[in-house]
């Protein structure tokens, strides 16, 4: 049954379970009765060894739903509203970086969400750019989907909310922002998470600020922190781009005068050249503050190096609830992109179970009170964006602990 809270619909469900969670965790307030209760992912992260019929542990133990790096079509559940997952192959044939972790992340959601086995998750390859779109969603509205999810390049993510609304579902998007009726962006913005953190750091008087980026950040992407840094009452002093794939080699050598003269560093990327940058920042340059971003590869957070690092991120105590999970499916840390994939889907599974497949409709994505997932407590908005209640933390002991109140509504 439906149960009514303001602070949103959350993803998690099953009173006894609530009990257990908060004598483990001592997590009451994520784990009240919320809005409308979106499923058990309670049940999934510490109940796994409990309940042996559950779907989660199915999926688990079934090595044939495991997604494998494959070149055929990949189908996850077995019911009969489908969730259309729109991603790009790389060039090898593989899902590989975010793709992969979005496809990983959405996966694990419909084996521990859709208890009911009323939801499949059919991922469909769209590396051939915006001449794929069409008959992909031709086939998709063939199949009567019920929501599209994409992660892909913007031209192609362009030409699916280009078709007309009518002959489509509505498209939760997951990579850079498009407009288009029924389009709704909820990509985790790297660029908000950085402005968010330097804005603390600026106020606490270091306003002189660094930028290191990798050299795929879009020039509207400085822009924009340059804007957010002076609206704060910082400047930007200068934006240092570096290849993610390359050693960091004399990166900090060579832009040695910049960072003696800057009073604190925004450290961008999701890739494993951000360890080693944090390492070198930290050996020559120890009187910078440091902001991290919610992209940063998990495990760095208890690197010694990461100590005293400001960052926006996602919740912690959720990302504990199915990292675990999530890491013993995969082998491999839970990324800010699997959240992402977890929560788009736990958002249409929440949904379907409380009022049908006819009920995904903009007008229920739109819920004024929004949704409490892995990423955060966030809403969609009759704009097509994503407003987000991201929390600030400070790396201590390894670990994210906040440094204000979290928030519980909009």
């Amino acid at each position: 049954m439906v149960q009514e809270m303001p602070q949103g619909r959350s993803f998690f469900h099953r009173p006894a379970l609530a009990d257990i969670a908060h004598k483990i965790l001592g997590i009451r307030a994520w784990l009240r009765p919320m809005r409308a209760s979106l499923l058990g992912l309670v049940a999934a992260a510490i109940l796994s060894g409990c309940e042996s019929s559950s779907v989660a542990d199915k999926v688990l133990d079934d090595k044939a739903l495991k997604p494998p790096p494959s070149v055929v079509e990949e189908t996850f559940g077995r019911g009969s509203t489908e969730i259309t997952l729109l991603l790009t192959r790389a060039p090898g044939g593989l899902y590989d970086g975010a793709a992969r972790d979005i496809r990983d992340g959405a996966a694990l959601a419909i084996g521990e969400l859709d208890d009911a086995g009323v939801m499949k998750i059919k991922v469909i390859d769209v590396a051939e750019g915006p001449a794929a779109v069409a008959p992909a969603l031709a086939a998709a509205r063939a199949r009567n989907s019920g929501l599209l999810i994409s992660y892909a390049p913007q031209a192609t993510t362009a030409a699916i909310a280009a078709i007309p609304a009518d002959q489509r579902p509505p498209l939760i998007n997951l990579s850079s922002p498009v407009t288009g009726a029924k389009v709704f962006n909820f990509g985790f913005d790297e660029v908000a998470s950085a402005a968010r953190g330097v804005r603390s750091v600026i106020a606490s008087g270091q306003k002189k600020v660094v930028v290191l980026a990798p050299n795929t950040i879009a020039g509207v992407d400085e822009e924009r922190l340059r804007s957010a840094i002076g609206q704060a009452g910082g400047a930007l002093i200068g934006v240092v781009r570096y290849d993610p794939a390359a050693p960091p080699g004399d990166l900090l050598t060579r832009n040695k005068a910049l960072l003696d003269d800057a009073s604190a560093l925004v450290l961008m990327g999701d890739s494993a050249a951000v360890g080693p940058i944090l390492k070198g920042v930290r050996a020559s340059f120890a009187k910078l503050a440091v902001v991290g971003t919610s992209h940063w590869p998990m495990e760095l957070h208890a690197d010694p190096a990461a100590a005293n690092v400001i960052i926006a991120t996602v919740d912690p105590e959720a990302s504990l609830l199915i990292g675990e999970r999530y890491r013993r499916f995969n082998k491999r840390s839970l990324t800010v992109y699997a959240a992402e994939g977890y929560d788009s889907i736990a958002v249409a599974a929440g949904i379907v179970r409380g009022k049908g497949a006819v009920a995904l409709t903009p007008e229920a994505l739109m819920t004024k009170t929004g949704f409490r997932g892995v990423t955060g407590l966030f809403r969609f908005t009759p704009s097509g964006m994503a407003e987000r209640k991201i929390g600030l933390y400070k790396i201590e002991g390894g670990r994210l602990v906040a440094i204000e109140p979290k928030a519980v509504s909009f």
